[in-house]
């Protein structure tokens, strides 16, 4: 095998080592909610039933109509799901007194929360199953191309004798040295480095050390991505399941419970509607699949629009506009009013009622172009303003949870930017607010 074809051989072998390990997370992952949310109904009738006389010494059994497995395979399975539809949950309390629970809701609850949660990760799956093995061809590009002048080098050398420098006998024996070397670096141990001991090797070794570094960096990223994610599904998906439940037991009859648990459930949808919406613009960002139309606007018309609409949505606050100069900038209309949206949704989020939110427009010393939004809160401390763009990161997680936010608006506003060549400026004090500046790159002026 040449030299070209290891590189893609490695790229492959990542590929899947990073799958097969996001298979796996995703296993755990459901299997841990399944338990807990079994506990949880278990635990939550028994509650309901005992009251105070609970105690774990309880006994308990689970009655479940056996299956007959002499069928086809189909049968079978349809089977199993109807004797967990028809299973009861038993429970007896102190005094022997023997009570019963039907499993079909619950059955039926988990199964739809399941089939929701299945059809994320499976997007989640194929997108990367789809990017990923691009992706470490990318990575692996500069190791691709050394390969490639090492093999033209083999060929060349691989039959004329070198004057030896340090016992060598031929040069291209190095080479396929260097080849197998590389050969035999698994994309399953991070730590493991290429070292040859040859000092004419040297550079070339710290070259491709520093790109595997770099690979396999971007994949822990990508694991922590996804656990990340999962983890914030998981609170809605629990709180529709309990309000599944309470649906089915009192709704029926309470009007109250009905009215509140279709509230829970309707933000709850939403919520986690937002969320996947950001993952997935996140995810095509991050493999290129999100296009954008450059042409030359004006950042005072923008902002114009984004204060409007904010004056529309939220009257508690007081939104004052400042256009300075004629601030007109190459980039994608849509895209830099989301990133303007995000920016004053954040100000709104940790302004009190009545505060002032300013969005301004200008030019800086440095010929940038620039919108800003500053607003009047509770500000950011040191700390927090170093991870204040990272994915699923908040400063304040409970408020920024009651109020709707997902920890990923910051990052969507940073790749933006990034993508218009641009950058960020920060400045915030703890009690007195926080300004968020975009400098952008200023249209080229036509004569």
């Amino acid at each position: 095998m040449n030299e070209t074809g290891r590189v893609t051989s490695t790229a492959r072998k990542i590929s899947r080592s990073w799958l097969w390990r996001l298979f796996w997370i995703f296993f755990r992952i459901n299997l841990v909610l399944l338990i807990l949310a079994a506990l949880g109904f278990c635990f939550y009738q028994e509650r309901l039933a005992l009251g105070g006389a609970w105690s774990p010494e309880i006994q308990r059994e689970l009655q479940i109509e056996a299956v007959d497995a002499t069928g086809s395979l189909r049968e079978t399975a349809e089977g199993a799901i109807d004797s967990l539809r028809g299973a009861s949950y038993v429970f007896y309390d102190a005094d022997g007194m023997r009570y019963e629970v039907a499993c079909q809701a619950y059955v039926d609850t988990m199964g739809m929360a399941g089939l929701v949660l299945l059809a994320i990760e499976t997007l989640i799956f194929l997108g990367q199953m789809m990017s990923g093995r691009r992706k470490a061809r990318r990575l692996l590009r500069p190791l691709d191309r050394m390969a490639r002048a090492a093999e033209l080098l083999g060929r060349s050398a691989g039959r004329v004798e070198t004057p030896p420098q340090d016992g060598g006998e031929v040069g291209g024996e190095k080479l396929h040295g260097l080849e197998d070397a590389i050969g035999r670096i698994s994309p399953e141990h991070p730590e493991e480095k290429l070292d040859m001991g040859d000092s004419d090797l040297q550079g070339l070794e710290d070259a491709i050390n520093g790109l595997l570094s770099r690979m396999h960096q971007a994949y822990r990223q990508q694991a922590q991505f996804v656990s990340d994610a999962s983890h914030e599904l998981r609170t809605p998906i629990a709180v529709i399941q309990g309000y599944a439940a309470m649906l089915d037991r009192w709704g029926k009859q309470d009007e109250k419970v009905l009215d509140e648990s279709i509230s829970a459930i309707k933000s709850e949808a939403g919520y986690m509607s937002k969320l996947v919406e950001q993952l997935l613009f996140l995810a095509r960002g991050d493999t290129g699949r999100n296009r954008m139309e450059f042409k030359e606007i004006s950042l005072g018309e923008l902002m114009e629009e984004v204060c409007e609409d904010c004056r529309v949505i939220d009257k508690s606050h007081d939104y004052r506009l400042e256009n300075r100069s004629e601030a007109r900038c190459s980039g994608d209309w849509d895209m830099l009013k989301q990133c303007a949206r995000i920016l004053a949704d954040n100000a709104l989020k940790y302004t009190p009622e009545g505060g002032l939110i300013c969005l301004r427009t200008y030019t800086n010393a440095a010929g940038e172009v620039c919108l800003e939004v500053q607003d009047s809160g509770i500000g950011v401390s040191a700390e927090d303003m170093q991870h204040m763009f990272d994915r699923f990161y908040r400063s304040d997680p409970a408020r920024a949870r009651q109020s709707g936010g997902t920890g990923l608006g910051l990052a969507i506003a940073r790749w933006i930017v990034d993508r218009h060549g641009g950058h960020f400026e920060v400045l915030s004090r703890e009690g007195l607010g926080t300004r968020m500046t975009v400098c952008l790159p200023a249209a080229e002026k036509t004569v």
